[in-house]
């Protein structure tokens, strides 16, 4: 609860905030939508930016062949128009979003929930679907939903489906893209190969960016995803010190505690200073109305962690994060069964009448998505460990840490996250000669950065078994020593980088 005290100053904040900003955020430049009554307006435009060998596009410097190469990495929707086609492609991780609304004959649709919503809500009957709206109030993040969305009529589109529209048949089919995730095995030629490219290419994106500019940070924790992700800022070659390595030191909390000392140790062996402040030139005042559009426009009955921001970087900053770094180690396999009780933990808050059917709720949204998930994956067993760990790649990554990366963007940031990597994701996660689910951040640390294992992870994490791992993560490094590609990550002169 919000004291008087505290409310008074939310006020004076607020009316400070309206006196000193101007709008600057425009909820149609940004969110698209197509009618089906009215196809023949929409036009191409890349909403977002997608991140390739060749360079970082966003829609002021995108090019025939930065559109063929769109190819997932990045947090992007692109609406193309060709030879009187419409085609809607989006980033391996769905971070915007697509929403489609059908009724009969006609289709509507956006990479807003909110906006579609405003759009059908008082020319289509439409009804609300308590069981999402009931996951939803009691999750803390966000809700595990695979298509459904608080309004039954309303479809979350797969987040690797590509759609193609037929303008003059008014006719909208999907495609589906087959990502292959945990296909390769780990131990194999192709398998090795595949995370020396993936290391080469995001430690050449870094590189690249430090080039062209010096708004370049990167998080670190005393848990394993910023590391695994920091992997590829020690590859890069760049000066440390040149980069903003950030952990909140807070000592009134016990996580944030741990993390701050624990990336003490780390810089300290790699000697440079973290949370070093970057040279950021003025920033643009978001009014309040555009701070609430940004929330309710792109996240909302999504993900339940409003992100109030009230200021717009006057420089693009770019940021490496430990995003999905669930995708490389063992944190999401365990019984559906188990699962499922996890979810429903918040339930009990409520009285024991809605407690119930809010459970009821929650086991029905999460059965569908098992459901979705086996038969997407072609998962067998019911019973199968790794069906949370598929659910995490259709929902939570999706809802939570993609609409992160969104927001970042809304505020001139840059996320890269190498969770995002198409190929990346074709690797399981173990062998069958060492059936542990952290041999691929294992091999990752042996193979790239070593030390890296040599320093305490938090104790807020289970610890994984590295007395046993990384002898056979070791084995495999002999087995296919490390080459470098002669792929390389070059933009040349920058000409395909947006810097500002």
């Amino acid at each position: 609860m919000i004291n008087a005290d505290e409310h008074k100053k939310l006020l004076a904040q607020i009316t400070e905030l309206e006196k000193n900003s101007v709008n600057y955020f425009n909820v149609e430049k940004e969110f698209f939508l197509i009618d089906s009554d009215k196809l023949s307006q929409v036009r191409p435009k890349l909403y977002g930016y997608s991140i390739q060998r060749s360079g970082i596009y966003e829609n002021d410097n995108l090019t025939s062949e930065a559109i063929a190469g769109l190819d997932g990495r990045g947090c992007y929707v692109y609406v193309g128009v060709k030879d009187g086609k419409i085609t809607i492609k989006q980033d391996i991780n769905g971070c915007w979003g697509i929403y489609l609304f059908r009724h009969g004959d006609y289709f509507a649709l956006s990479n807003s929930f909110l906006r579609l919503l405003d759009h059908v809500k008082f020319k289509y009957p439409l009804t609300v679907n308590r069981d999402y709206c009931h996951y939803l109030m009691s999750n803390i993040v966000s809700v595990q939903a695979y298509s459904q969305t608080a309004v039954n009529e309303i479809q979350l589109v797969a987040r690797n489906a590509i759609i193609h529209i037929d303008p003059k048949k008014k006719i909208l089919e999907t495609e589906l893209i087959n990502y292959k995730e945990h296909s390769v095995p780990l131990d194999s030629e192709e398998g090795v190969a595949i995370l020396d490219r993936w290391v080469e290419f995001w430690s050449g994106v870094l590189r690249n960016i430090a080039k062209h500019t010096n708004f370049i940070s990167a998080d670190l924790t005393g848990g394993f995803d910023t590391r695994i992700h920091f992997v590829t800022l020690l590859n890069s070659g760049i000066d440390l010190n040149k980069v903003r390595i950030y952990s909140r030191k807070d000592d009134s909390n016990p996580t944030f505690l741990e993390d701050y000392s624990i990336a003490s140790e780390i810089a300290e062996h790699y000697d440079f200073k973290l949370n070093q402040e970057l040279p950021y030139r003025h920033f643009s005042n978001y009014s309040l109305k555009d701070v609430w559009n940004i929330n309710l426009y792109s996240q909302n009955t999504v993900r339940n962690l409003p992100a109030f921001f009230t200021r717009k970087s006057a420089d693009k900053r770019y940021a490496l994060t430990g995003l999905s770094g669930e995708f490389f180690r063992k944190t999401w396999h365990m019984p559906p069964q188990q699962f499922i009780e996890v979810e429903c933990r918040p339930a009990s808050r409520y009285s024991n009448s809605l407690a119930q059917e809010v459970r009821n709720s929650i086991q029905s949204i999460v059965k569908s998505v098992f459901d979705s998930v086996c038969d997407k994956y072609q998962i067998e067993d019911s019973e199968s460990v790794e069906i949370p760990q598929y659910l995490y790649h259709e929902t939570r990554s999706r809802t939570h840490c993609g609409k992160s990366v969104l927001l970042d963007y809304f505020n001139n940031t840059v996320q890269i996250v190498p969770a995002y990597d198409p190929e990346m994701q074709t690797l399981q996660l173990k062998s069958s000669h060492c059936p542990d689910y952290n041999l691929l951040m294992t091999l990752l640390f042996t193979r790239y950065a070593p030390d890296l294992l040599k320093i305490r992870f938090d104790r807020f994490h289970e610890a994984p078994d590295f007395e046993n791992l990384i002898p056979y993560a070791k084995k495999i490094n002999e087995r296919f020593p490390r080459r470098m590609t002669t792929d390389k990550v070059d933009w040349g002169g920058g000409i395909s980088f947006t810097a500002a």
